[in-house]
């Protein structure tokens, strides 16, 4: 996720305050990556792991932040 994103207003609430969530690796909690990134207003989701096919990917943002509404 560049910089700008992260500085940028939620595009449904407005707020720049955003929670980053990270996904666990191993046991010992000393390896993580980044899961996803959500407005602490509204919920809305700007990123999620790119280890997700492009399509796949647009589409569960989609879906997810439909359900937000």
């Amino acid at each position: 996720m560049k910089i700008e994103e992260l500085l940028a207003p939620c595009p449904k609430c407005g707020s720049k305050d955003k929670i980053a969530h990270r996904k666990i690796i191993d046991n010992h909690r000393a390896h993580a990556e980044m899961d996803t990134v959500k407005c602490e207003e509204c919920g809305y989701i700007f990123f999620v792991n790119d280890d997700m096919d492009p399509d796949e990917k647009r589409q569960l943002l989609r879906e997810l932040n439909k359900i937000r509404t």
